[in-house]
Formats: C-alpha cells, structure tokens, sequence
C-alpha cells in the first residue's frame, strides 16, 4: 500500500471557485481512483488531495462485450478491437467479455491525473492555450507523487513571493514541506489562524460574511489592524462598513479602526497600503454623499422617469407608481404609501451607482436628513427584507408591506415579460422573491391576498411556500387548491389538515371528497351548468341535496370538517341506491352535477386527492 498525493497548481483562483474545487476533488477522485481522498488542501494556488493505504496496482476490469447469442457476427470484431483473441472471451451473465488484468498504478495516474484536473466543472472558467482544458484560472503546475516517486511534474511551489519551488521528497510529507515554504495548505487551518489573530485584536465584526471568502485569499495567514481618519466617521457608519467589507474585505473594530489579513509580507509597508486605499474608498464615499445630500431625496426621486427598472419594465418612477398601487392593496397606511414613493429615489444617487449593496439603506439616510418621519424612514431601509432564505424580515409593520409590495411587483413584471427562473438562472431573483413572500405571509404575519398574484405567479410562489410549511408536502398541495384567501392562510390550512388527519372528521370529508371526484370527476363534461332540484327523483339524492346545502366549510377548519363529514354517509347511501348514469340524459346530467358540488363544496378546503390514504 502507498501513500499518494495529486496536485493542481493555479493562477490564484477566486474564493468561490476554491469552494467548488473543495466540494468536487473528492469525487472526481474517487471516480478516476476508485477511492476518496484522506485529506483534502484547496487554496488560493493550489488544489490537492492525499490519499492513504492506495493499491499499488488498479483493479482488473471486466470488459463487456456482445450478447452471447450474437457471438458469430460480433465477437470476432469486438476482441479485434481490444485487441485480444476471439478464444479469450468468456460468457457472463448473457454477455461475452474478457478480464483486463490491472496494471501498475505509477502507469495509470498520468491519464488519471489529467482526468481529474478536466474533471471540474466551475460555474465560471476560462481557456488560455490550445489544449483545449477550461479551468477557473490557469493551471501552472501539476505534482502526482507515489510515495517517494515523482509520476506527473517535478515539484511543488512555496508562497509566490517569498518562496520557489518547493521539493516534496514523498507524498506523506506535503504538509509540512508546504508550511516550510510558507504556505498553510489547510483551509480549517488557515480559518482557526485568523479567528484567533482577529480575538486577539478583539472588538471585529463581520456584518457581511466576508471570512469564509478571506480564507481562500491567502495562503499565509497575517492578521493586522489599520486605522482611517476620524473626519470619515461622519458618514454613516453603513457606508464606512461597506467600504471596509464589500470592497476590501476588511473586518470593522469600531470608531476608526479596522482589522485586515495579509498574505504575508512586511507589517507596516502592507498596513500603510491597506490604509491608503480605504482612505480613498472613503473619500469617493465622502464625496458623493455629500452631493446627493445636497440634491436632497425629493429632486433624487424626481430623476426616477430618467432610470429604467429593467427592460420592457418601464422607469423606476413607473415602479414607484406600481408599488403605491399595490400598497394600497396590501391596506398599507399613510407611512406605507410615502415610502413607496421614496423606496427608489436612492436608485438615482451616486453613492448607490457606487456601492449598490447600500440601496435602501442609503435612501433611509437620505430621507432622515430630510426630515420624514421615522416610521417612512425605515420602511425604505427595509424594502429588501428578507434578502435571503434565511434572512432578517422587516420589523416595522410599514417595511413588511412595503417589501411585500416591491416582491409582488417584481415577480408580477418579470413574468409579465417572460422571464420565469430556468435551471440555475435567475437573473431577477424570483425564487428569493417568493421565499421572502411566502416568509413575509407565514412568519410575519402579513396578510397577503392570493388575487394580488396572476396565475403564473400565484403557482410559482405558492410551489416555494411547500418547502417552508413544516408538514408533507401533500397537505401543503391541497391546500394551494382550497378557497384559502391569502399565502398565511394557505400555510394554516396545510397544518390544520395534516394535525387532523387521523379524526373521524376528516376521514369523512375525504371519502365524500374521494367518491364524488372519482366518478363525476371523469365525466364533468357531460354534467348540468347547475342542480335542478325537480329532477331530483330518489329519497338519497335528495337527502345529499338537502345535506349539501346545510353544510359550512367557511371560517374554523376543524369546525368544517365537522360539517362536510356528515356528506359521508349522505354519500355512501347515495351510492347503494341511485344509478348515476340513468338513462335520462337530464337526470343523468342533474346526477353528475350534484356530486361534483359535493366534491366542489368540500373542495374548499382543499383537493384531497393530493393526499395519500
């Protein structure tokens, strides 16, 4: 057994490709290898894998040939082709084929290699030569190490500038040779060293999840503090935070400090860099807040017909005009109607074209300085909320249905034009759109109507709400299809279904349900516009009919199911004693027509053919 090492040497490869490399190398090597790696290194340069007790031969591999009853025409031609004799093959299973004997590993892992490093699919690659390869960045180097045998390249290398080639004497050493060179090829490493420097300095923060990005931007771990000048800490202190983490990928420490990770290099010359160029972040973020404080957030907004949303969608003021009317909808009050006419003045700022993660917050600020109430103020700053699935929702009930407002709009618009989210592409972030809808429904406790929604967006957000309602989704589906009026409602009657499942109750309304859909549901077409009760000839159907109209399914569910399950026996009776499909085309119609009412009736409270029995 043997200790083997693969390694892909890079052009610095950006954080988010690292993460991929991290979740495929042990696949890919264990489809090339037949095993998954022991240990795993990715970083900025460099992506490896080290696999312990390796055979030192691969396995033999059955090779599979024709089927056995068509031996005579295509055996000859096969073992030609795999270059063996036709007398070698041997039946298995129905089908001719022959064993490959394995072969020496050391003889394997040049192809095996190449294969792994093709093997990787980046959601953004590139090509640089003509080999054809496409990769995140360009490959430099490649080392397979067999133990003590070099079989792909010559060496590995240290950090880039303050190391060269790094010789690795057997695959079992790469560690430590590399933390010699001054590389930690470690990311769990890499992460402990510069949360232990960061608690050193004490008081860090990281608004913005930017530490697992700045692991894999070195390789030598550095972790130091700067300061900027006080004269900045006037602008409010979202922007300066921006600019430290959006930009540079710094780590706020309060007032005027910051702390940052270096990948080496001289403390102070790398600490006055870092220094200088936040400095001039801030001096642009300076210069450009002022100016749009001097315009002051009316004249921003009244740019808002010069902006286009996005194409075929009109301006921004066209989506101001939009979210008024759908605040309005929404029984937003007069602080929710007046930030719906700011929510996008921010659009026409130049702080905002600058550092676009500010939108909203930005024009919060804006509005404050001019004097709007509080109320106004932060409904504008909370517009976006929830940005993500498992992110904050509005605190201020004015902010819920402003974010609400702005979520309906931009599903509403962009399926308009059709652009429905295909595959992995969702260029208007649709599918965070509803999430935040359906959480804005369930969690905050906003009515939101369904008829607010077209169809086609009413099913899409509806299919996202099935993953957050905490029952099957079955229950989930056939409560989309009930007269529930509003998202919340949905969810509160998908979990009063399924907690009911088991009572008397509900087995009535489902089989009433059941045995009306399953005959009139085939044949609606033939059935009557509406019931006539004249044609009602048989004791059971009009005990249904009787029954059917004194039954309640609106307001408590528990108490509507109480109600429809007292269709079941109506039902069942109606069944055992009258012929449906009567000969009389009129009574057989006015039949038809009176289960699917009962089926129809009870339908309200969901399709329970969704639900498994």
């Amino acid at each position: 057994m043997a200790t083997l090492l693969v390694e892909i040497g890079c052009e610095e490869l950006p954080a988010r490709a690292c993460r991929e490399a991290e979740a495929q190398l042990p696949m890919l090597v264990e489809r090339e290898l037949g095993a998954r790696p022991d240990r795993v290194f990715v970083g900025p340069r460099r992506i490896a894998a080290v696999l312990l007790d390796v055979a030192e031969r691969t396995p033999d591999e059955w090779v599979k040939g024709p089927p056995e009853q068509l031996a005579e025409k295509a055996a000859a031609g096969f073992a030609k082709r795999h270059g063996v004799e036709v007398e070698a093959l041997v039946a298995r299973e129905g089908f001719l084929g022959f064993e490959r004997p394995g072969r020496p590993l050391a003889e394997a892992l040049p192809e095996k290699a190449d294969a792994i490093v093709r093997g990787f699919a980046f959601s953004k690659s590139m090509r640089w030569d003509d080999s054809g390869l496409r990769f995140s960045r360009p490959v430099r180097w490649t080392l397979v190490k067999l133990d003590g045998e070099t079989v792909v390249g010559a060496s590995s290398f240290g950090h880039r500038f303050a190391e060269g080639a790094v010789e690795i004497p057997v695959a079992g050493e790469y560690e430590e040779r590399l933390r010699s060179a001054r590389v930690e090829p470690d990311a769990e490493e890499r992460r402990r060293q510069i949360v232990s420097g960061l608690d050193a300095i004490g008081g860090w923060s990281d608004p913005a999840g930017v530490l697992e990005e700045v692991v894999y931007l070195v390789e030598s771990v550095t972790v130091l503090e700067g300061r900027f000048d006080e004269r900045f800490l006037q602008l409010p202190e979202r922007v300066v935070v921006t600019a430290m983490q959006s930009h540079q990928r710094y780590f706020p420490l309060g007032g005027n400090r910051f702390a940052f990770v270096a990948n080496g290099g001289d403390p102070d010359t790398v600490r006055a860099g870092n220094e200088g160029v936040l400095a001039g972040r801030l001096d642009d973020a300076s210069f450009t807040f002022e100016r749009d404080v001097a315009s002051g957030i009316e004249r921003l907004a009244e740019r808002l017909g010069g902006i286009t949303f996005f194409a075929g969608a009109g301006s921004f003021a066209d989506k101001s005009e939009r979210l008024r009317d759908l605040v309005a909808k929404l029984g937003g009050g007069e602080a929710s109607l007046e930030a719906a006419r700011l929510a996008k003045a921010d659009q026409a700022s130049e702080l905002v074209r600058e550092f676009p993660d500010l939108e909203g917050h930005i024009g919060a600020e804006y509005a404050r300085l001019a004097g709007y109430p509080e109320a106004v103020c932060a409904a504008v700053d909370e517009q976006y909320l929830p940005d993500s699935a498992g992110g904050p929702l509005p605190q201020t009930e004015a902010g819920k249905v402003l974010a609400a407002a702005d979520k309906l709009d931009t599903l509403s618009v962009s399926f308009s034009l059709g652009h429905r989210p295909t595959g992995s592409r969702d260029p208007y972030g649709s599918r965070r759109a509803a999430i935040g809808l359906c959480r804005l429904a369930l969690e905050g406790g906003l009515v939101i109507p369904r008829e607010l929604m077209p169809e086609d967006v009413r099913e899409f957000v509806e299919e996202r709400l099935e993953g957050l309602v905490d029952v099957p989704v079955e229950y989930v589906r056939a409560a989309r299809a009930s007269a529930a009026p509003d998202l919340a409602s949905v969810g509160r009657l998908a979990q009063t279904l399924y907690a009911e499942r088991e009572t008397a109750s509900f087995g009535g309304v489902y089989t009433a349900y059941e045995r009306a859909d399953r005959l009139a549901g085939r044949a609606a077409d033939e059935a009557a516009e509406q019931l006539d009760h004249s044609l009602l000839r048989e004791d059971a159907e009009r005990a249904l009919a009787e029954g059917l109209a004194a039954v309640s399914v609106d307001g408590d569910v528990r108490k509507a199911l109480e109600s429809g399950a007292k269709l079941a026996p109506l039902v069942e009776r109606f069944f055992d004693e009258v012929l449906v499909m009567d000969e009389d085309p009129a009574v057989r119609a006015n039949r038809l027509r009176l289960l699917l009412d009962v089926r129809d009736t009870l339908g309200r409270l969901g399709d329970f053919s969704q639900i498994p029995r």
